[in-house]
């Protein structure tokens, strides 16, 4: 994986514009990030490794991210995920990350809180839920190899 930024300058400045360039695999140059040429997972790869490295070039109090993952697979979620692990815990804004699922034995550090919010009508009432045997489900699921 690989990529680089290019300034596409115009004859008039209101014309100017950048060109994201990638490449996930060895044997391909470089070619414009596109909505048409790259996968999904490939363009939320981009997108995200474009958002984190912009970071230091902005100031503002908190940073959201919202499904960032979708369509990607599970090697580079989680790739992605460490480097979100990494610039979130670094000095500076706070990191929101919204998504519907997160994979399974993804690394976290003590200067991260994670807050789950289950919702909708299926949902069973706050004041029936046992944490405890929802952890003993997963523990048997571990011992089982799920």
């Amino acid at each position: 994986c690989a990529g680089e930024v290019r300034l596409d300058a115009a004859d008039e400045f209101d014309k100017y514009g950048i060109d994201i360039m990638v490449r996930f695999r060895d044997d391909e140059s470089l070619q414009a990030l596109t909505a048409q040429r790259q996968s999904g997972g490939e363009k939320s790869v981009s997108t995200m490794l474009y958002l984190i490295s912009l970071q230091h070039l902005t100031n503002c109090p908190f940073r959201v991210v919202d499904e960032i993952n979708q369509g990607m697979d599970a090697i580079n979620e989680r790739r992605i995920f460490k480097k979100l692990v990494e610039t979130a815990c670094a000095p500076g804004p706070q990191y929101f990350l919204i998504t519907p699922k997160l994979l399974p034995d993804l690394e976290y550090t003590p200067k991260m809180t994670i807050l789950v919010v289950f919702n909708g009508p299926w949902m069973v009432p706050q004041q029936d839920w046992k944490l405890e045997a929802v952890l003993n489900v997963r523990r048997q699921a571990l011992r089982n190899g799920s």
